[in-house]
């Protein structure tokens, strides 16, 4: 059976100790998991316990980084288990173990991820609800998360500002453009009449 012949602190990253089994570096684990395993200089593992042990090493660094691609911007739970697979993490149990742990943490929430996309659209590149709830449902959120989030949007104020931007074309091409970008007929009609807008 392989021996723990040496444990040693990692220069990058104290918080990891580097396992020597039988001489030789076989992976790196968190202080915790060391201790919570009861690791030291001549201890005789099995070869499934070495595999279990070299599988948590894995978990955690695809936890890791999976914490910095959280850290760019919210992500959406669909966008984390695709980056986890690219990240070779393809047992599902696992996958939802580190949604999970994301999840409890506080780090994953769709509602907060789709929160922070109506805002950013509505701040940088308008768009009706309807557009909204389309490009949400293709990132992976759930009808009733979009409905609460779009529960409170009023659609006049991106209507007016793509109104704004487009005020150099005709009527007609206006409307066009504006049914194009998922805004009802009725209220396109409504507010170029408010704006005084005619053909």
């Amino acid at each position: 059976m392989p021996q723990v012949t040496r444990l040693v602190a990692g220069k990058k990253n104290p918080g990891r100790i580097n396992l020597y089994l039988d001489g030789e570096f076989a992976f790196a684990l968190t202080i915790d998991e060391v201790v919570k395993n009861g690791l030291k200089k001549g201890l005789e593992l099995t070869e499934d316990r070495v595999v279990a042990l070299k599988k948590t090493d894995d978990l955690n660094w695809a936890y890791t980084k999976i914490l910095n691609f959280l850290s760019f911007r919210p992500r959406t739970e669909l966008e984390v288990r695709a980056r986890l697979k690219k990240y070779e993490v393809t047992e599902v149990r696992s996958i939802d173990s580190i949604i999970n742990k994301l999840k409890d943490r506080g780090y994953l929430s769709d509602l907060d991820f789709a929160k922070w996309f109506v805002e950013s659209r509505t701040s940088n590149r308008p768009r009706s609800k309807q557009h909204l709830s389309a490009e949400l449902r293709a990132k992976g959120v759930v009808q009733p998360v979009i409905n609460q989030v779009l529960s409170n949007i009023d659609e006049a104020g991106p209507l007016e500002v793509l109104i704004a931007k487009k005020a150099t074309l005709s009527r007609d091409k206006l409307i066009h453009f504006l049914l194009r970008r998922g805004f009802k007929y009725s209220l396109v009609q409504a507010k170029l009449d408010e704006l005084g807008i005619k053909g």
